[in-house]
């Protein structure tokens, strides 16, 4: 099962493709964060994000897009904005037939590490744990991506 995690931003978002294998182990084919120009209309980067995440999902193939499902409770501005990234992602997976799933960080956070409010670095050292890689995923945004997407596998959401 090859899962696109993704952590939605208009300015910064975040993405990584878990493999999860037959034997259940898992590997990180990708991971990166597509940054769109402070210059640029809100039309153009929410159409920037669509344009490159159907590159993603076409080269990847995912069976499952797992986005992080935002709470905010003080800056509505933010809100907003994540939001209409959000509905660009869910637009992306339905003009490409791929499902979709979502968590919350606090649910991401709780899978991985146990605790529903661990801080970045020690999200970036379960990711690596999980995956058993080298060195920390590079870029906050890009490990939020990839802990949704291990979230999903953790959940054994991927066995159902």
């Amino acid at each position: 099962m090859i899962i696109l995690g993704i952590d939605p931003g208009t300015a910064r978002l975040g993405y990584g493709v878990v493999k999860e294998k037959s034997k259940g182990g898992l590997s990180l084919s990708t991971s990166g964060v597509l940054v769109t120009a402070k210059e640029l209309e809100l039309k153009d980067r929410l159409l920037y994000l669509y344009e490159n995440l159907l590159i993603l999902i076409n080269k990847y193939s995912p069976d499952i897009i797992v986005v992080e499902r935002i709470f905010f409770n003080t800056n509505a501005k933010t809100a907003i904005a994540v939001g209409q990234a959000r509905g660009v992602i869910l637009l992306a997976a339905a003009s490409t037939r791929t499902r979709i799933h979502e968590y919350t960080a606090l649910e991401a956070k709780l899978v991985l590490t146990g605790y529903g409010r661990s801080d970045k670095k020690v999200m970036q050292e379960a990711v690596k744990d999980v995956l058993g890689l080298d060195a920390i995923v590079k870029s906050d945004d890009a490990n939020d991506a990839v802990a949704m997407a291990l979230c999903y596998v953790k959940k054994g959401e991927s066995k159902k």
